[in-house]
C-alpha cells in the first residue's frame, strides 16, 4: 500500500487526483502516461493526443480536461 491509499481502501485512479481545470505541462503528462516524448509529439501529428495551448511566448502546455478524457479513453 502506498502513502496515497486510503485505509482499507483502494488507490485514487489517475484521473481522480487531477484538479478539475487547469495545465500540465508535457513532463507532468509523461509522469500520468507511460511513453516516450517523441511517441506523444508522434501521437499528436496524428491526431491521437491532444494539441498544447501557448501559456507564453515559447512554453506550452496542455489541458486537464484533455489528458483526463485521453486517459479515460484508454488511449494513455
Amino acid at each position: 500500500m502506498n502513502d496515497n491509499t486510503p485505509p482499507g481502501g483502494k488507490p485514487p485512479t489517475v484521473s481522480a487526483t487531477l484538479p478539475a481545470t487547469g495545465l500540465l505541462r508535457l513532463s507532468q503528462v509523461l509522469k500520468l502516461i507511460p511513453i516516450s516524448r517523441s511517441t506523444f509529439y508522434a501521437g499528436q501529428a496524428k491526431g491521437l493526443y491532444p494539441r498544447s495551448v501557448a501559456i507564453g511566448q515559447r512554453a506550452r502546455a496542455y489541458r486537464v480536461e484533455d489528458i483526463r478524457a485521453l486517459i479515460e479513453k484508454g488511449l494513455a
